[in-house]
């Protein structure tokens, strides 16, 4: 049997995007074998070579999306009961509340980091910021004629939109918006702009930029405040913990042994220190216990850890010389075990907010590099309003900003640049199992549900 799916670039990232529909029939456990399945998981050598995977974590995700206004399948998965419900908040898919002018969506994002070698555990309870760039372009394609109907008519002298498509993030109900370039042709119907005028780090070549806009909510520190201290090998480490819709931990390098000379390696390099990785899970654990919000989050992808260091000049993994005044400070990231080759968007927005708050791990370890920014987040600054903050990566520079409240300064949303590309549109061989052939019929009623 095959099934339609897109494999898609979105950020950093790389993984699937499935239209829900296209899933609808099938229990939440056989979505997740052919989910794995198409993506070669799971992998003892962890290349998921027979699958569409790439090895590591940041090309191993996939991304379910809806249009409550147009898709119908909600109504009849619910009869069907539990096992047929989509993961995440169960009013997502709830067409009259994402009809709401003032809290309501345009579409719902269900984001599943796929297991390189863990059977088909998908974990559906965290989210990507990267990801996100491309499930909104794969909403806009599919209902197209939905979102004319919301665009400048044809009648308009308005030739190209920067349109905010307001996304459900369904495994916390929290709203985001992407603003996706589009233009219009001389036919009048509106496309995707392709005009290459953003470049991220990490991703060959520039491609059309795609603003996201992500509010945050008041549990932004997990733990109530910025700072806190954990206990690993005796020794008391301090750590910061920010949650942009995926938690993220702080921790010094040097507070785990890991001095100047090694923090400026290439991921893959920093992958091969086993004893490292072992504390920074011990750090990922300890830093958990601090907080019910982030002890209930717990998986193998989450919570993340990032290790900061004072800014410092070293040459990317492209061979690419950063100078230290190129960034405000220097760091590397961790998920699902291993040294991400870039950043995660939520990691980056993490650390843009930690910035704000003077006793965060982050702002130390920005103080100890220097007090002016970097030309880069000088450009792109407009104090109060906006709090830019530039890292160095393994891949390059990345920016994110932080929009502050007018009424007391506190941040209120972030505010990061992404790109993405739909990379192949097609269908994916599916083995037919007993349970799936069980699970389709019962969907289109030629079988009734066990009990």
């Amino acid at each position: 049997m095959r099934l339609l799916t897109n494999l898609y670039r979105g950020g950093t990232s790389r993984g699937l995007v499935f239209s829900a529909s296209m899933l609808a029939p099938y229990t939440q456990n056989v979505r997740n074998q052919i989910i794995c399945s198409a993506m070669g998981s799971p992998d003892p050598d962890l290349r998921q070579v027979d699958g569409v995977g790439g090895g590591v974590s940041s090309l191993s995700k996939v991304a379910l999306i809806s249009v409550p206004a147009v898709d119908s399948y909600f109504r009849r998965i619910r009869a069907l009961g539990p096992a047929w419900a989509f993961p995440g908040v169960p009013w997502a898919d709830d067409a009259r509340l994402a009809s709401d002018p003032k809290s309501g969506y345009h579409a719902v994002y269900r984001f599943g980091q796929v297991p390189v070698n863990d059977g088909t555990n998908i974990d559906w309870s965290t989210t990507c910021g990267n990801f996100l760039s491309a499930a909104a372009m794969q909403s806009f394609i599919l209902h197209a004629a939905y979102f004319q109907r919301l665009l400048p008519a044809s009648e308009s002298d308005v030739t190209f939109v920067q349109f905010p498509m307001r996304i459900l993030l369904a495994h916390n109900g929290q709203r985001a918006t992407v603003h996706l370039p589009l233009i219009r042709s001389r036919k009048g119907h509106w496309h995707l702009s392709r005009k290459p005028d953003t470049h991220i780090a990490g991703v060959p070549g520039m491609a059309p930029g795609i603003r996201i806009d992500m509010p945050l909510t008041p549990q932004v520190w997990p733990t109530g405040q910025p700072r806190n201290t954990i206990q690993l090998d005796g020794h008391e480490i301090p750590v910061s913990m920010v949650d942009v819709g995926l938690p993220t931990i702080f921790v010094h390098a040097k507070d785990l042994g890991v001095p100047t000379e090694q923090i400026i390696q290439p991921a893959h390099v920093l992958d091969c220190d086993k004893k490292l990785l072992a504390r920074i899970e011990a750090v990922r654990y300890q830093a958990a216990q601090c907080a019910p919000q982030l002890s209930s989050l717990w998986s193998p992808s989450a919570p993340k850890v990032c290790l900061v260091h004072p800014r410092t000049a070293y040459t990317t993994s492209g061979g690419t010389l950063v100078r230290a005044d190129d960034m405000d400070i220097l760091v590397r990231s961790v998920s699902v075990g291993n040294f991400h080759r870039s950043i995660m968007a939520t990691a980056l927005s993490a650390l843009a907010v930690g910035s704000t708050h003077p006793d965060s791990i982050v702002s130390e370890a920005y103080a100890a590099g220097a007090q002016v920014p970097c030309a880069m987040s000088q450009t792109h600054a407009n104090p109060p309003a906006l709090h830019a903050f530039t890292v160095g990566q393994p891949a390059g520079t990345s920016m994110a900003m932080v929009r502050r409240s007018e009424q007391d300064n506190t941040p209120e949303a972030v505010v990061l640049d992404r790109t993405a590309r739909r990379i192949m549109h097609g269908n994916i061989d599916v083995d037919v199992s007993d349970e799936l052939w069980l699970s389709r019929q019962t969907y289109f009623g030629r079988t009734k549900p066990e009990p």
